[in-house]
């Protein structure tokens, strides 16, 4: 939630290709007053910022509750399956996702001892 949050106040120009190419804002629908310097929250609105989030934190939070090998490794390939989303939206607010891969990196970690140290037993009978 804190990278969401440090993303909504990070200039618009970070994450749009035609900032780095022109130097002009140019997204879709945006308004002709905003510039490459305004927060992103400004240029794209909180809804996508609350997504972001959303995406970032719920699969952990979920894993962490349900405490369950097989929810740990879905974790895992989700964050594998936003980090491909993240490359292929490069050039747009969508690259923001990037944040997913450390994510999958601790992911596959926590899962990896979950599966060496939780007996495969106790799953079984849970």
């Amino acid at each position: 939630m804190v990278f969401t949050v440090w993303t909504a106040m990070s200039p618009a120009g970070g994450v749009s290709l035609s900032c780095s190419k022109s130097g002009q804002l140019d997204l879709e629908g945006s308004r002709a007053a905003l510039q490459c310097d305004d927060s992103i929250v400004r240029v794209e609105g909180v809804w996508p910022l609350v997504q972001l989030g959303q995406l970032l934190a719920i699969p952990p939070a979920v894993a962490a509750l349900v405490m369950r090998r097989w929810v740990s490794w879905l974790v895992v390939f989700t964050f594998l399956v936003l980090t491909f989303i993240a490359v292929a939206n490069w050039s747009s607010f969508w690259v923001s996702l990037g944040f997913a891969v450390p994510m999958f990196a601790v992911g596959l970690l926590a899962a990896s001892v979950q599966q060496i140290l939780q007996p495969a037993q106790s799953e079984r009978f849970a």
